[in-house]
């Protein structure tokens, strides 16, 4: 696949770029595009069939984890828009990733620390991104951890509890369990009485004889 991208598209990384290159992305901006896709950063967990059963009757708050693939998509692209001032697709897909990503960018970064004349601007620009990523996964990071706090999720259980539409179902569930209980004592009862029956009959057969 990574041959397919490198026949229809080449990308290198010249010195011209990166004398345009941002050395320095201010604060704001940085925040800015951490808050517009941390969020975006996170995926409920897969949960068991045992689980998904268990919510027919009360669904609760899912628990969360980091969406590694779209991680990695907005790193590059802000990356590629943010310090190398590159238009990109607007719809960043895979796709997108994978055409940047196969011509590994950082790596022909690195080489160009050799260049005595841009050597200062390619240690200030990966610098300065990895202080965009560590702040990246902070957030991503502490949204995380508010959304699987415990007591988070237990108040939004008692919430969901509570609302007239989970009561009505929940009690709906219990007439259901309670007609089922009712149904298999009288079938026990019933099933007893013949066999008592039927023993009766046979004690009555001995007598006789």
């Amino acid at each position: 696949m990574a041959q397919d991208i490198k026949k229809s598209f080449k990308f290198i990384i010249t010195e011209e770029m990166v004398k345009r290159a941002a050395r320095y992305v201010p604060f704001a901006e940085k925040m800015g595009f951490i808050t517009a896709y941390a969020p975006d950063c996170l995926k409920e967990v897969e949960i068991s069939v045992q689980k998904i059963q268990g919510d027919s009757l009360l669904a609760l708050p899912p628990l969360w984890s980091e969406n590694i693939q779209f991680k990695q998509m907005y790193l590059m692209r802000a990356f590629l828009e943010m310090y190398l001032h590159i238009e990109v697709a607007a719809d960043f897909t895979s796709k997108e990733y994978d055409k940047y990503a196969a011509f590994h960018p950082f790596n022909q970064l690195e080489r160009l620390k050799n260049n005595p004349e841009l050597k200062d601007i390619v240690f200030d620009l990966l610098a300065d991104f990895k202080e965009l990523k560590k702040l990246f996964d902070i957030e991503i990071y502490n949204l995380k951890a508010a959304r699987n706090d415990g007591m988070t999720r237990a108040l939004a259980a008692i919430s969901i509890i509570s609302s007239p539409e989970a009561i009505q179902k929940m009690q709906a569930e219990l007439e259901k369990l309670n007609a089922t209980i009712a149904k298999g004592k009288a079938t026990a009862a019933k099933t007893k009485k013949v066999a008592s029956t039927k023993a009766l009959k046979q004690e009555v057969a001995k007598g006789q004889k």
